[in-house]
């Protein structure tokens, strides 16, 4: 208990925390006004990062290997094809997918539609956190030509979508997946 709790979790946190905290004072050091408007809007660029991670990794759906679940059951049938059409009891495993449908169905509309506003806005507040970094940091190269230059926008700009990528696949659980094993 204590392993599982201290072991991957606290590595995770330790790993996320200290590529914040990199990223952005890499971004302050080469330009800090825009790594402060980043620093303002990174909790809703989080967000997005967490949503859309969830979405890409399938986190945001049903476990269709649940075996009570309309999918786990069919699953379970097709694999097991044999058996079943010996035992003659493909109506039994027609019953019981009819009812996981049933029960799936019933209040689904609420939750998808909760899930798919969840995904929309996480996906709304990326792209305007995007678009306002882009105009940002655009406007300060233009109007402080002196101060900063193009290259410190973009080492500014890479650590911070570093950091949000980074973030994003720590909270969606993308660490412990076979996504990632290399």
């Amino acid at each position: 208990m204590i392993q599982s709790f201290s072991g991957q979790p606290i590595r995770v946190f330790t790993m996320t925390l200290a590529s914040v905290l990199l990223g952005l004072v890499i971004s302050f050091v080469f330009m800090w006004p825009f790594a402060l408007l980043t620093l303002a809007i990174l909790p809703f660029m989080g967000f997005g990062a967490v949503m859309e991670m969830q979405m890409y990794l399938g986190e945001d759906e049903g476990d269709s290997a649940d075996k009570s679940c309309s999918g786990g059951i069919l699953i379970e049938t097709l694999l097991n094809i044999r058996t079943v059409a010996s035992l003659t009891i493909e109506h039994i495993k027609s019953d019981e997918y009819a009812n996981a449908l049933q029960a799936e169905h019933s209040g689904s509309l609420k939750t998808h539609v909760y899930k798919g506003t969840a995904s929309g806005f996480g996906q709304l507040s990326q792209m305007w956190g995007m678009g306002l970094m882009f105009w940002w940091g655009g406007w300060l190269l233009v109007n402080q030509p002196g101060k900063f230059s193009f290259v410190d926008y973009n080492i500014s700009m890479m650590s911070l979508l570093y950091v949000l990528s980074g973030l994003g696949m720590a909270t969606a659980g993308g660490h412990g997946s076979n996504v990632l094993v290399g």
